[in-house]
């Protein structure tokens, strides 16, 4: 068996594996840090993916938040009740049941409850009840009925009248 000579003047060399190694691990950590980068990048789209679908879903459910109405949608919706109650039909009710010989003196509507209020004159308390049948008979304002009358007489004319009230209230179509 020989010895290894030790020569003291030269260096050693190291062997060559080393270096083939030391190159192999530098490749495999330049690789594992480029496939985790990848992995991040991709993990990071899909994370944003999936939160943009949610946000979509979620955007979907939820109702917009209500808008401020405009000046004109305001005064529209306060027309709204008063469109809704029976004007012309009350009116046209009280013109056509209103005929020679009854006279409507006044009227005055309370729109609120639907009440009607007429003041007439009549030439006998008879008329007077034949123009609340008349109102009454109408599908637009019932119950009719008279609330007062008096025995009244026409200065000019020296002739008797009945001024009588009459109350109703009118029906919703």
């Amino acid at each position: 068996m020989t010895r290894p000579a030790v020569d003291f003047l030269r260096r050693p060399q190291p062997p060559r594996v080393g270096w083939v190694l030391l190159a192999i691990g530098a490749l495999a950590m330049a690789f594992a840090l480029w496939s985790d980068k990848r992995w991040a990048d991709d993990h990071q789209t899909a994370l944003q993916t999936e939160q943009d679908r949610v946000a979509a879903q979620r955007a979907a459910q939820t109702p917009p938040p209500p808008k401020e109405p405009t000046f004109a949608e305001q005064r529209w919706r306060q027309a709204q009740p008063e469109l809704q109650r029976p004007w012309f039909a009350a009116l046209r009710a009280v013109e056509s049941a209103t005929t020679n010989p009854v006279f409507l003196l006044a009227m005055s509507i309370e729109p609120a409850s639907g009440l009607i209020k007429l003041d007439a004159e009549a030439p006998t308390f008879d008329h007077a009840m034949a123009y609340v049948q008349v109102l009454d008979e109408g599908n637009t304002l019932q119950p009719a009925m008279i609330v007062s009358h008096e025995q009244a007489m026409d200065p000019s004319g020296g002739r008797g009248a009945v001024k009588f009230s009459v109350v109703t209230h009118w029906n919703a179509p």
